[in-house]
């Protein structure tokens, strides 16, 4: 399974973290995943507006647990407007560059679906009123735009049966295979393991890969089954690529109603929400 292809370059490593001016001595990291840059008409491209679809829950996850309060961040703190988006540019072996990162805002959740709409967070104007680019920035325009602007969405939800390729960026190692955001997680390893994760979790930029999978639908209402590869931590955000241009759907991990199984957001359900919101943001 080629990674090479225009599906793939529309997607890149994110990571959010939680930041509370004033409460917090430096951000705290919530989760990694991915996201996939939307084509959009030519005029909001025109104004350097670009927009990017991904998992809620990688910037809410206190809206995905039964109870928020195992999180142990008070729930004063859980706002987005305290979360901190980083988008890492990736490096010719597709591993992401702790160093070279951009930041996105987040334009709007959708209320219901784990989907996730972000834009480009446009550096501050400086005295003279101009916006100073960086150099990732511009870099991270110019492999927008070789990706021909991103991804449509699909007119048509895949069929069951239909073969797609999830494509995105995993964990490295026990990052992409164990699941960070269970509260649980830690008193369920054993302590050689737990003491390997939480050294890694003290470092966790820069720890993400590029990976596809090919996955078969199961049912258009959003599940699938990966028939080549596997789906990893931090691949939530994916597209569900129909073909090398059209995103089908974004996926969000396993299936709510059957783990066994992947679930993801059909295109065709938040198709009127993005645009809209896009329009807004």
């Amino acid at each position: 399974m080629a990674a090479s292809s225009r599906g793939h370059s529309s997607c890149f490593p994110v990571m959010s973290f939680l930041h509370v001016p004033g409460k917090m001595s430096q951000p705290l990291w919530l989760m990694m995943g991915t996201a996939c840059l939307l084509r959009t008409a030519h005029d909001t491209a025109a104004l350097g507006r670009l927009f990017l679809l991904s998992a809620k829950h990688t910037f809410a996850p206190w809206h995905f647990i039964a109870d928020p309060a195992r999180l142990k961040i008070p729930e004063a703190y859980r706002k987005t407007r305290f979360v901190v988006v980083h988008l890492y540019l990736p490096d010719s072996e597709g591993r992401a560059i702790a160093t070279s990162f951009v930041e996105l805002r987040l334009v709007a959740l959708h209320p219901s679906a784990d989907v996730a709409l972000l834009a480009l967070k446009l550096p501050a104007a400086s005295p003279s009123g101009k916006m100073e680019p960086s150099a990732h920035l511009e870099e991270f325009r110019r492999l927008a735009e070789t990706a021909g602007g991103g991804l449509t969405l699909s007119a048509v939800d895949p069929a069951v049966g239909e073969l797609c390729l999830v494509s995105g960026y995993r964990g490295v190692g026990s990052l992409g295979l164990l699941d960070t955001a269970d509260p649980d997680l830690l008193q369920r390893l054993s302590a050689a393991q737990r003491e390997e994760l939480l050294a890694k979790l003290k470092c966790v930029e820069g720890q993400q890969t590029a990976t596809t999978a090919k996955v078969e639908v199961l049912h258009t209402s959003g599940m699938c089954r990966a028939t080549e590869g596997r789906c990893y931590h931090g691949m939530s955000g994916a597209p569900v690529l129909v073909n090398e241009h059209t995103c089908g759907g974004i996926l969000y991990g396993k299936h709510t109603e059957q783990t066994e199984y992947l679930g993801y957001t059909p295109a065709r359900s938040f198709e009127e929400w993005v645009w809209r919101a896009v329009g807004a943001g």
